[in-house]
């Protein structure tokens, strides 16, 4: 067997310098990050990155503006200069990172991910989990088998919509606020387009390319970082809190809020799934997960006269047998789901239908 490294190094490795210069990537951080701890954040995950080439992060920066024009992209570029135009891919969604031929992209060293949006639970939000986290995963190649790879990726993703689908336990992101003043249409745009302007040709620069690698090559880590563990409860950031409040924990509140409003200790998967589309806007596939937390069970059970099993959610304190919902205090009640409970008029039925009709 032949093993081959496809790594290129980036030209501007290759110049002499006597000292690093953090230069205008300082200053793009602090005019695009109005946070100073997200501004060492993200320097200090870049720093581990370049420094740890041959390995991989296990969460990953997220860049998060609702206006245009606020250095998200540029700042992807200098990070992808910093590793190499050839080691580095720029995708605009997660559908090519999670398609069936992704080898390519799975053997890059920066994956930068644009416009990255997921639903909860999704089988392509599971399979980027997977990339982020391991090192060895199977991958494809057109006209190739799959095959056995390793990978050292690391990923940056960007977005002009605030990631509500983060769960409030995912420590695979780190979302970084760059709303600022400077965006497209704000105030501040002329000046801030100009220092763009300044940032693109400090990028085309090698030296100055050589000198900011340096000096992120020499940078200390502080102990408290940890590029192999996000710890989200210990994050003060606004925007962090602001997606943990909106994601997972209200859609649980408001299911147990929507359960208690029934009055009923029993509920039908279909009548549950049609709740949380209808109600909670939520994707069905988080059920299982909100009615575990809420602690209540599932079975599979006959009720309604119909002599084939389905699937029904039951209150932690209830039980159900012989169609019947049965707890405390002697209570017991029948099964009865949504289209169930409606009442039908019986019709006398027609002798033939009509050609071009359906009877009823």
């Amino acid at each position: 067997m032949v093993s081959l490294n496809s790594w290129s190094v980036p030209p501007y490795r290759k110049k002499e310098v006597t000292e690093g210069d953090l230069g205008l990537f300082e200053a793009l951080l602090n005019k695009a990050i109005p946070r100073a701890e997200d501004q060492k954040m993200f320097t200090h995950w870049l720093a581990w990155c370049l420094q740890n080439e041959d390995d991989k992060p296990t969460w990953a920066p997220f860049l998060y503006s609702r206006t245009k024009g606020t250095g998200k992209s540029t700042l992807c570029q200098l990070v992808s200069r910093l590793f190499g135009t050839k080691n580095s891919i720029t995708l605009n969604s997660v559908s090519s990172l999670t398609a069936k031929f992704n080898l390519p992209i799975l053997l890059s060293k920066l994956v930068i991910c644009e416009e990255l949006q997921l639903r909860p639970d999704s089988p392509q939000g599971n399979q980027l989990k997977t990339y982020m986290t391991e090192k060895e995963t199977a991958a494809e190649a057109k006209g190739r088998d799959i095959e056995r790879v390793s990978q050292c990726c690391c990923f940056i993703f960007t977005s002009n919509h605030l990631p509500v689908w983060i769960e409030s336990d995912e420590r695979r992101y780190y979302v970084i606020d760059m709303e600022h003043s400077g965006h497209a249409s704000g105030k501040d745009a002329k000046e801030f387009g100009s220092f763009i302007g300044e940032v693109v040709a400090y990028m085309d620069d090698e030296e100055s390319l050589a000198r900011l690698y340096r000096a992120l090559m020499s940078l200390k880590l502080p102990n408290s970082f940890n590029a192999k563990s996000l710890n989200v409860a210990e994050l003060d950031s606004p925007i962090m809190k602001q997606i943990q409040g909106t994601s997972r924990q209200v859609i649980l509140e408001q299911l147990e809020e929507l359960l208690a409003e029934r009055g009923a200790f029993a509920i039908s998967q279909a009548d549950l799934v049609q709740l949380c589309i209808d109600r909670l806007k939520c994707n069905p596939n988080q059920i299982r997960h909100l009615m575990t937390e809420l602690r209540w069970s599932r079975s599979n059970v006959k009720w309604g006269g119909v002599d084939y099993a389905r699937s029904i959610w039951v209150h932690p304190d209830y039980q159900v047998s012989g169609g019947q919902v049965k707890g405390p205090g002697g209570y017991e009640e029948a099964v009865v789901t949504d289209h169930e409970d409606i009442e039908f008029q019986e019709r006398e039925p027609a002798s033939l239908p009509e050609i071009g009709r359906v009877s009823e």
